[in-house]
């Protein structure tokens, strides 16, 4: 591994073992997926982004694929990875990024808003690592790297069901990393905190809310996609290979503010 840093990007680590491997990233379509996409292309890896508009948002390459797929419908899933096995052969890291969040008070919440949340943050989650794992057995194991958020760790206002879903996440890559660990399967989290997407506009658009936030947090600014794409890039290769059901706090250390 290569390593080279600089004062205003994200480190740029090269993983020469992730060359050729095959690495389905769901949600490929939003700021954190966009980066997780375009990091493992680099590394050589054949890519295919998972996303409900498939391939819309990003420049078409070779050595990306894209499929339309609602990560909250396991048909879907079951249906995208058959494809997958059949057209690659293997899946060598899986990627359960894809995730949704509708701030709104507990009390104004209702059960559709719920069932969303949790069919796409922890249901779709599961089911995509189920189906991935099954593939992986047959192929000597791989690497599936869930993402959580520091709301799973910290309480916050306003996102009851996205933190209890990704608190279960959590949970969940303890519990997977248990039981297909001797099978081969790495099982990992990340829980980042404030990251600069399209799902953060409320926070990053407003000086107010930005300030009440961001200024809180130890390092004083907000955290890149790219900088939870390295992480990804870590646990699919083979340099994190002791490592599984473990979840990384990517946020800027505000969980200790």
């Amino acid at each position: 591994m290569n390593l080279t840093t600089s004062h205003d990007t994200a480190p740029i680590a090269v993983y020469p073992d992730l060359r050729g491997k095959v690495v389905v990233v769901t949600g490929a379509g939003g700021g954190i997926g966009t980066a997780a996409v375009d990091a493992f292309a680099q590394q050589g890896a054949v890519v295919i982004g998972l996303d409900l508009a498939a391939g819309q948002t990003q420049p078409q390459r070779p050595d990306v694929h894209h499929m339309t797929v609602d990560i909250a419908d396991t048909d879907q899933i079951a249906d995208a990875v058959d494809r997958i096995a059949d057209d690659h052969g293997k899946i060598d890291a899986w990627i359960n990024n894809a995730g949704f969040m509708a701030r709104m008070p507990a009390f104004d919440m209702d059960l559709e808003s719920w069932n969303k949340t949790i069919a796409i943050n922890l249901t779709g989650t599961f089911f995509g690592a189920q189906a991935a794992a099954r593939v992986m057995v047959d192929n000597g194991g791989g690497s599936i790297v869930n993402l959580s958020s520091y709301a799973a760790l910290k309480a916050r206002p306003n996102c009851t069901d996205y933190a209890a879903a990704k608190a279960a996440v959590v949970h969940l890559t303890s519990c997977l990393a248990l039981e297909w660990g001797p099978l081969g399967i790495r099982v990992n989290a990340i829980a980042p905190g404030y990251i600069r997407t399209p799902m953060s506009s409320w926070m990053h658009a407003d000086p107010v809310n930005y300030e009440s936030y961001v200024g809180k947090t130890p390092l004083r600014r907000m955290g890149e996609p790219a900088e939870i794409a390295q992480m990804m890039l870590h646990l699919s290769s083979d340099t994190s290979s002791y490592v599984t059901g473990q979840t990384f706090l990517v946020d800027g250390g505000v969980t200790k503010a």
